[in-house]
Protein backbone atom coordinates (compact mmCIF):
# COMPACT_ATOMS: atom_id res chain seq x y z
CA UNK A 1 0.00 0.00 0.00
CA UNK A 2 1.04 3.56 -0.54
CA UNK A 3 -0.30 6.96 0.42
CA UNK A 4 -1.62 9.34 -2.23
CA UNK A 5 -2.49 12.59 -0.50
CA UNK A 6 -4.84 11.63 2.35
CA UNK A 7 -5.78 8.32 0.69
CA UNK A 8 -4.21 4.89 1.26
CA UNK A 9 -4.08 2.98 -2.04
CA UNK A 10 -3.50 -0.73 -2.54
CA UNK A 11 -0.74 -1.69 -4.97
CA UNK A 12 -3.34 -4.01 -6.59
CA UNK A 13 -4.52 -0.95 -8.50
CA UNK A 14 -1.35 -1.22 -10.60
CA UNK A 15 -2.04 -4.82 -11.66
CA UNK A 16 -5.82 -5.26 -11.75
CA UNK A 17 -8.50 -3.90 -14.06
CA UNK A 18 -11.17 -1.56 -12.70
CA UNK A 19 -14.39 -3.54 -12.39
CA UNK A 20 -16.69 -1.34 -10.31
CA UNK A 21 -20.20 -0.69 -11.61
CA UNK A 22 -20.29 3.08 -11.22
CA UNK A 23 -23.94 3.26 -12.27
CA UNK A 24 -24.87 1.07 -9.28
CA UNK A 25 -22.64 2.45 -6.51
CA UNK A 26 -22.10 6.05 -7.72
CA UNK A 27 -18.48 5.78 -6.50
CA UNK A 28 -19.35 4.95 -2.87
CA UNK A 29 -17.13 1.86 -2.85
CA UNK A 30 -14.18 3.98 -4.01
CA UNK A 31 -14.70 6.41 -1.13
CA UNK A 32 -15.55 3.89 1.62
CA UNK A 33 -13.26 1.06 0.50
CA UNK A 34 -14.16 -2.58 0.11
CA UNK A 35 -13.23 -3.87 3.57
Amino acid sequence: MFQLGKTIVSEDILDKDFVCNLNACKGACCVDGDA
